[in-house]
């Protein structure tokens, strides 16, 4: 199953997979929508829509929204030979030529080594009279040329005014329109499970369709992103929907369509729209300024298990888990620590990472927040300025091969080796980092669940450093001697720090 971009392709390519996460959509106010005409805005609709004879019919409603909602079409360049294998790619070449072999024997004059010119399609809307449209990103990106189909069937040249990867949110500007209809985010629209919702756009380039359903859930398990929780709906949502509004019985836009959650690219009723009070602000920061701004902490974040709470001396799980600070961010500056929990902020409480990000995108960078943290068994408050966030201060992780040929270390099922010239080059190590290396892990082992997998190298146990094999093995049977539960562990995976509570229990 993949997690796909709605945009039609009519070289029938399709792109899979967005926002991947990376970072962060806020707790951000939305906007009152109505249906609205150059002039004069139409009423609200203060009621579910109904027929003559009394049953529901989305028929109204569809009749004033709709004008406002156009097909983006989009021209890229696309090299075919992009993301195949090694093997692949040099067969690709021999059958078909390199970028240097333009006037090779039998091939068309307009072939580029693998570089073809595609065709895209996604819908958008417009919001207000100035000729403003909201799209998706993933449609517009890496475009060479943009233009719009109005209602009437007029195609006109836009410009992408700014775009947003991380909401995947963004505006086009052509030229003003007369008496062009446009829509306008919602204010205060409390969604709930089981909502009905009305979705307008152009799949699979089919101009005008219409499809309705209700909001299946709303963020949850699995459909977080760190800088907003999706609306997922029921309503059939396909390529060619991508960027086109989500409507409630109001006619309020409640919501941008994104993605589709599919295992043949086609609809099976799970698709994800961007709230209305993220589109918002990310919109207007967009045509304010071309690109978003976000407050920045410079720290890896964790979740709190319930058995991480335990070990850390929680009362119950709650809050984030501070894994790693960032040198040189306003973090560090600030005084924050690792392996401080972060109850709240601007006296508000937090209870998850999510949360957390968003939270502090909300903020504009120089902004100084409270931050109400918990150290040593202590509440403290920690003031920081904040700095700004950009693509560069993400921290990934690698992936490394392993190796059973080591000791085992007490019984929580794993193996180590002390760190050598050798195995910092086998599982990407860097010099600065000393502790002892993770060789194996026992399949549904405590030390599957605390999260070690071979390449992670144990830092700390309870705060101590650990240096060798046998130094982890007399901390973990003092522990136990103790009468503990658990450990706390700090790791590290390539340059990913994080923490996790490693059982005791036999």
């Amino acid at each position: 199953m993949t997690l796909t971009t709605q945009y039609f392709r009519k070289s029938k390519l399709r792109r899979a997979g967005i926002l991947a996460a990376g970072v962060a959509a806020t707790a951000l106010t939305a906007a009152s929508l109505g249906f609205s005409n150059a002039g004069a805005q139409a009423p609200r609709l203060m009621a579910p829509p109904l027929a003559a004879d009394g049953t529901l019919s989305f028929a109204d409603l569809v009749e004033r929204v709709s004008p406002s909602v156009v097909s983006v079409l989009v021209e890229r360049e696309v090299d075919m030979r992009r993301n195949l294998p090694g093997g692949l790619e040099e067969f690709y070449n021999f059958r078909f030529g390199t970028p240097d072999d333009n006037g090779a024997p039998g091939r068309p004059d307009d072939f580029d080594g693998g570089v073809r010119r595609m065709e895209a399609q996604g819908s958008g809307f417009f919001i207000d009279t100035e000729g403003h449209v909201v799209t998706n990103n993933h449609v517009v990106e890496d475009a060479d040329k943009v233009q719009v189909r109005l209602a009437n069937g007029d195609e006109v040249d836009a410009e992408v005014v700014g775009a947003d990867p991380l909401t995947d949110l963004a505006v086009l500007k052509i030229k003003p329109q007369p008496n062009q209809a446009y829509v306008e985010f919602s204010d205060d629209v409390n969604l709930r499970v089981g909502d009905w919702v009305v979705a307008v756009g152009n799949p699979f380039g089919l101009g005008g369709t219409v499809t309705s359903g209700i909001v299946s859930a709303i963020g949850g398990q699995n459909r977080e992103n760190q800088y907003l929780d999706f609306i997922q709906i029921d309503a059939p949502i396909n390529r060619g929907n991508s960027g086109g509004p989500t409507f409630d019985l109001k006619g309020r836009v409640v919501g941008v369509n994104t993605a589709i959650f599919s295992p043949n690219g086609g609809s099976v009723g799970i698709g994800f729209a961007i709230p209305a009070r993220v589109a918002k602000e990310t919109v207007a920061q967009l045509i304010a300024n071309g690109s978003v701004t976000r407050g920045w902490l410079g720290i890896q974040l964790q979740e709190v298990t319930t058995e991480l709470a335990a070990a850390i001396g929680l009362d119950k799980k709650g809050g984030v888990l501070v894994a790693d600070v960032i040198d040189g961010t306003p973090a560090q500056k600030a005084g924050l620590e690792d392996g401080d929990v972060i109850l709240g902020i601007a006296k508000a409480d937090v209870a998850s990472v999510n949360e957390l990000s968003r939270r502090v995108a909300s903020y504009a960078p120089g902004e100084k927040v409270d931050l109400k943290v918990q150290r040593n068994g202590k509440i403290r408050n920690i003031k920081v300025t904040l700095g700004q966030r950009d693509a560069d201060s993400e921290v990934a992780s690698n992936d490394v091969p392993s190796n059973d040929n080591d000791s085992l270390a007490a019984d929580v099922g794993v193996r180590i080796a002390e760190l050598n010239d050798i195995l910092r080059q086998q599982f990407r190590v860097p010099d600065d980092v000393d502790g002892v290396v993770v060789t194996a892990v026992r399949p549904g082992s405590p030390a599957e669940e605390a999260g070690l997998q071979p390449g992670v190298v144990i830092l700390q146990l309870d705060g101590e450093a650990v240096s060798s094999g046998d130094d982890l093995r007399s901390k973990i049977s003092n522990a136990k001697k103790a009468g503990k539960d658990a450990v706390l562990l700090r790791m590290q995976l390539g340059t990913n720090r994080q923490f996790g509570a490693l059982s005791l229990d036999d």
